[in-house]
């Protein structure tokens, strides 16, 4: 079975793709600028920050 951590883990850089590219699609769509700039934050978040802590905090 696979851990709790691993599972987290997958979940956000999953989550963090979604974003990035949908942050992507929006800067090539014309959206709003604030709204791309806190989508590719919240990607950069979910693929760096949230793994990271995971792997700390497991002790990995």
């Amino acid at each position: 079975m696979v851990d709790t951590p691993v599972l987290l883990t997958i979940g956000s850089v999953c989550v963090g793709f979604v974003l990035f590219v949908t942050a992507a699609s929006g800067a090539r769509g014309g959206w709003h600028r604030g709204l791309v700039i806190a989508l590719f934050v919240a990607a950069v978040c979910f693929l760096t920050a949230v793994p990271l802590t995971v792997a700390l905090t497991a002790g990995v």
